[in-house]
């Protein structure tokens, strides 16, 4: 094997290319700043807030994210008294951690198993029963049941994050976390299971390869696991564990510097990832492309439901805790339950 063949056969090797270039690590942080642009740019424009949409304009705002960059790499990291520094410090690379992770099992193309270039690297477990391809990413039986629980532990993190910084703000923050954290991974799985249900299967890469997008199938469960998106990963109208106005920053309200921007990071690398799980479940993932075009659509897909929700921070303002748990089991609990039984009439009708 030449040194090229076996540089090729490392760099696009699944568990690496996968979770670390692309839609992986490297991306993902890209991704990040590019959305906190966006975000600062769509609610300058839709709130008129002058600052923002005009700072730096010829280099559309740019200038602003590299000062930003500059003031938070060389801010002092300040470890309050009475804490443990390892833990202090540990949190918070956990949490943005976890909420990569679920990037690894999350099924992105197929690659042909013959007339492929790219075959012979792209190594990945193969599942008999699809004969099409090879996928991308991780693939194993369950995947949607493993991404669920994955993704699902991050608010795990929230809580820890919150607990080794003992602050009352902090522990504010992560009750509402814990309180909140029932009400939408409760609406998540459902939702999922209503799509389980339906299509017969808990592999995601069988959901897409149906051919007909979840969202076409089951739109209640759709609407209902976005919601259930947003909430768990504090976008608006939902940004309530880390609500400024009230409890400075919740879980991290102690944290500077790097490791501040690392927890604020984590928040848009969870929302990508549920993206990405969204755009393969109820959007039609790769299909109707394969291979490197395949991962490059339905991380576009992915995307687009990224930027839709930083938008909504412009439009909407912020719940109370009682009335986001309140509208979770009252009014979107029972669309869960719709979704269900939807997904049980029209996979029995489709086994008929």
């Amino acid at each position: 094997m030449s040194i090229l063949s076996l540089i090729l056969f490392y760099l696009l090797y699944p568990s690496f290319f996968i979770t670390v270039i692309f839609p992986g690590a490297i991306f993902a942080l890209i991704l990040l700043l590019l959305m906190i642009w966006f975000e600062r740019k769509a609610a300058a424009f839709v709130q008129m807030r002058y600052g923002p949409l005009y700072a730096s304009k010829r280099l559309g705002g740019a200038l602003q994210l590299i000062a930003d960059a500059i003031k938070y790499a060389i801010s002092e990291i300040i470890i309050p008294n009475g804490v443990n520094p390892t833990l202090y410090a540990l949190a918070p690379m956990l949490l943005i951690t976890f909420a990569f992770i679920p990037i690894a099992v999350i099924p992105v193309s197929r690659i042909p198993i013959s007339g492929s270039i790219l075959s012979k690297y792209f190594l990945a477990f193969y599942d008999p029963d699809i004969k099409s391809g090879l996928y991308v990413g991780y693939f194993v039986p369950f995947n949607l049941l493993l991404a669920l629980g994955l993704a699902s532990s991050y608010s795990v993190f929230v809580l820890l994050t919150a607990w080794v910084t003992n602050n009352r703000f902090a522990l504010i923050g992560a009750v509402r976390e814990a309180f909140l954290s029932v009400s939408y991974d409760v609406l998540i799985v459902m939702s999922a299971l209503a799509l389980a249900l339906e299509y017969h299967t808990l592999d995601i890469a069988k959901i897409v390869q149906s051919g007909i997008p979840g969202f076409i199938a089951n739109p209640i469960a759709g609407v209902v696991f976005f919601i259930g998106v947003i909430m768990g990963t504090s976008r608006f109208p939902f940004e309530i564990v880390e609500a400024d106005t009230e409890v400075v920053m919740g879980p991290y309200t102690e944290y500077t510097g790097l490791l501040y921007v690392i927890t604020m990071g984590a928040s848009y690398i969870g929302t990508y990832s549920f993206a990405l799980l969204y755009s393969d479940l109820f959007l039609g993932g790769w299909a109707p492309f394969s291979g490197l075009p395949g991962a490059v659509w339905m991380t576009f897909k992915a995307v687009l439901v990224l930027a839709f929700s930083v938008f909504l921070r412009s439009v909407y303002g912020r719940y109370r805790i009682d009335q986001a748990i309140r509208g979770s089991w009252k009014y979107v609990l029972p669309a869960a339950l719709a979704s269900i039984i939807l997904g049980l009439v029209v996979g029995w009708l489709w086994i008929r």
